[in-house]
């Protein structure tokens, strides 16, 4: 069954029997486990809105991965950053922030506020670009170009790739085809796989923003990674970064 007639299947049964989390349960434990051709595991992201998370339950409901809002534009800093990236890296969830891109603000400020930000460490997932804000009187050439920007700078402070984040349509219309060696994560949420050009490609599908998971008291955007546990680790900061310091070699075993 392809993955998303099967999600389908899903929520139907789960809409009419009232069992949504045991179902969505057991489908997470088949596609973490590799059945089938693929694997597949299972994440979340979280900001602002999902308030004080209770990481230890977050663990045992099957989750994989967690991205967290850090930053957005050239100033904000999500309130509960620290807190949900400290106490994942406590409960073992291998971790990940992102920024919220504004194209109206300046690209400098916006890449100096997430790396004053966020520190990463050896097996922290790649920083991610979140953008999705339109600003009409910025030139799509524009756009792609300050993009192209955050992510080259980005990368060398990090010494990995970062990923994009996008929608569908938003992805469709600004960035389809233009960024051939970046990862793209894709929000759909219509019951089908996002639809990428030939040349991209795409790790995390975010399939629903109405996600329920034991330890988030709100609803919650949940995402598939396509791939398992190895493939995941190739998308998260290397051993040796360009920016280590011995006090960050010390803390490598606790990183996640």
């Amino acid at each position: 069954m392809r993955l998303q007639s099967m999600f389908s299947f899903l929520r139907k049964v789960a809409r009419g029997s009232g069992v949504a989390v045991a179902l969505f349960t057991f489908c997470m434990t088949l596609l973490s486990a590799g059945s089938g051709p693929a694997s597949f595991l299972h994440g979340i992201d979280v900001s602002r809105y999902q308030r004080e998370v209770n990481w230890e339950h977050v663990k045992d409901s099957n989750i994989n991965f967690a991205f967290m809002k850090a930053t957005e534009g050239d100033f904000m800093k999500d309130p509960y950053f620290d807190r949900n990236w400290e106490l994942s890296r406590q409960h073992g969830i291998k971790r990940g922030a992102y920024h919220y891109y504004q194209p109206w603000v300046s690209v400098d400020k916006q890449i100096a506020h997430f790396k004053n930000t966020v520190t990463l460490l050896p097996g922290n997932l790649a920083p991610v670009l979140d953008v999705e804000a339109y600003a009409h009187e910025i030139s799509d050439a524009k756009l792609r170009s300050d993009i192209r920007q955050w992510l080259t700078e980005i990368e060398k402070h990090y010494g990995v790739k970062p990923i994009i984040y996008s929608y569908q349509k938003f992805y469709d219309r600004k960035l389809r085809g233009h960024f051939p060696d970046y990862h793209f994560w894709i929000a759909r949420y219509q019951n089908a796989e996002p639809s990428i050009h030939p040349g991209d490609k795409m790790v995390f599908w975010q399939y629903s923003e109405r996600g329920i998971v034991k330890g988030i008291d709100a609803p919650v955007d949940v995402n598939w990674f396509y791939g398992d546990l190895e493939a995941l680790g190739s998308l998260c900061v290397p051993a040796a970064t360009p920016t280590a310091t011995p006090a960050a070699t010390q803390v490598m075993a606790q990183s996640n």
